[in-house]
């Protein structure tokens, strides 16, 4: 299956975009599936743009993420949802990693492609640093080919995959304060790669589709956590921000490639407290 998806919605479907469900993440703030989809009345297409689920290799949460995602996927089958799912960095377990609509004038990705070492601020890429280096460097065409910097992606997220730090009870944290205060502020230098990432979102995100998509009028990313729109002309980016702490999930609503609004969702607050089955 090629890395791209194209589609051509009939008139007046409404698409809609979300981005980082990170379903059964111990962090996440998903509502269940049922409270979720009963938020997409008359949605005819349904897109999650990566990290939907927590599915890397050595993640502790990913038998009871798929199962989460499959229980969406069955709802949205069930009220008549075309359901869209790319990958993001959390979830290399999906095969396409862009859509393009309306002939590229719409486009959407998880956003993680964006950077070439998908996330500098994380522990997995702290300890794979050397490894992601040889990655790039044996990827020369993705600076001026999509395919290649999609695959360069992809063979990065999985090597990051691999190295999900698992928790060990000589060093970890008793209080949530402290746990959150470890979470975001060690290494030392992880506060600032993000807050980095999150005032050049926009930029970047404006840079890399002028390079790969320059027709593209609507782009549609996530990855960042951080929920934020920029003009750049005639083109607008929008950040669909996180099902997390400390972050706001957005939908984008899109019909007849015309953006129709960009707006928070209030079912957030009503998250899930599934806990895996035994």
């Amino acid at each position: 299956m090629s890395l791209i998806l194209d589609i051509d919605p009939p008139p007046g479907t409404l698409v809609r975009f979300l981005s980082d469900l990170h379903l059964a993440h111990k962090r996440g703030r998903t509502p269940s599936p049922e409270a979720l989809i009963a938020e997409m009345e008359g949605v005819d297409i349904l897109v999650l743009c990566g990290d939907t689920a927590e599915t890397r290799e050595t993640c502790l949460e990913r038998e009871h993420s798929i199962r989460l995602r499959e229980k969406l996927r069955e709802l949205c089958r069930l009220r008549g949802i075309r359901l869209i799912e790319l990958a993001g960095n959390h979830d290399p377990d999906i095969e396409p990693m862009l859509l393009r609509l309306w002939g590229g004038r719409v486009v959407a990705m998880h956003g993680h492609a964006i950077l070439k070492e998908i996330s500098p601020w994380s522990r997995e890429y702290m300890s794979a640093r050397d490894e992601v280096k040889r990655i790039i460097a044996a990827h020369p065409e993705a600076e001026t080919h999509l395919e290649t910097r999609l695959e360069l992606a992809r063979s990065v997220t999985r090597e990051l995959s691999r190295r999900v730090p698992q928790p060990t009870a000589r060093k970890t944290p008793q209080s949530k304060l402290l746990r959150d205060l470890h979470h975001c502020f060690w290494p030392p230098l992880r506060p600032l790669h993000i807050i980095t990432a999150w005032l050049r979102c926009g930029a970047r995100a404006e840079r890399w589709i002028r390079r790969y998509l320059p027709d593209t009028e609507i782009f549609i990313i996530g990855h960042f956590h951080r929920s934020g729109r920029w003009q750049y002309g005639r083109r607008t980016i929008l950040n669909t921000g996180a099902w997390f702490e400390l972050a706001t999930p957005y939908a984008v609503d899109v019909k007849d490639a015309k953006l129709l609004s960009y707006h928070p969702l209030t079912c957030s607050r009503n998250y899930t407290t599934d806990t895996p089955a035994p």
